[in-house]
């Protein structure tokens, strides 16, 4: 028997390339408290629910993990949706019928929230599913090959425009998992 991730295959695009202002330096190689990357936690969690292709865009100079393709974005100062596109661009050939988007600030995820986005998106077809903790959207976030078009292309705003423009169609699906919701912003986050 086929397993899911055979029967509907996905990718994930890990955002890595950013300059991490607020944070004091990029957060590619920010660490936790228990010292590991943020960039290996997300991408352990990626292959834990079964991503495959994974990408990763990272600033350059960056030393990746093993199992993941590397893009490199030479502007880290660009908005988010540069980096989503350099993604996105890798899996042109692909047979993922869809990408779960994974910013590298948000390691707290658990991978069975994850796992709850990808199994929305293979029961409803949805073309965007977004995890929800107490009523507030967070990450990572399903989005079928059928926004692709829509995530290179789109003029303002970046993804979210592409969110709120799928407006109904959108599946949120629930988890008690705040996890979802935290963004490392600031160097004070890690232990909040």
């Amino acid at each position: 028997m086929m397993s899911a991730a055979k029967q509907h295959p996905f990718a994930a695009i890990v955002l890595a390339a950013g300059a991490g202002e607020r944070f004091g330096e990029p957060k590619v190689n920010a660490r936790l408290l228990d010292g590991r990357r943020f960039l290996d936690v997300v991408t352990e969690l990626c292959l834990t629910c079964g991503a495959d292709p994974i990408v990763v865009v990272v600033p350059p100079g960056v030393d990746v993990p093993s199992r993941v393709c590397a893009v490199v974005n030479p502007r880290a100062r660009d908005e988010q949706v540069t980096s989503l596109r350099l993604g996105l661009a890798q899996l042109a050939n692909t047979q993922a019928a869809g990408v779960l988007v994974w910013p590298v600030d948000h390691p707290f995820v658990e991978a069975t929230s994850a796992m709850a986005v990808v199994d929305a998106a293979r029961r409803t077809g949805a073309p965007i599913v977004v995890p929800v903790h107490e009523e507030k959207r967070g990450h990572p976030v399903w989005f079928a090959r059928e926004t692709w078009r829509e995530l290179m292309t789109v003029a303002d705003g970046g993804a979210r425009a592409v969110v709120h423009a799928y407006g109904a169609r959108v599946r949120e699906v629930a988890v008690a998992d705040a996890g979802v919701l935290c963004d490392i912003d600031t160097r004070d986050d890690l232990t909040a």
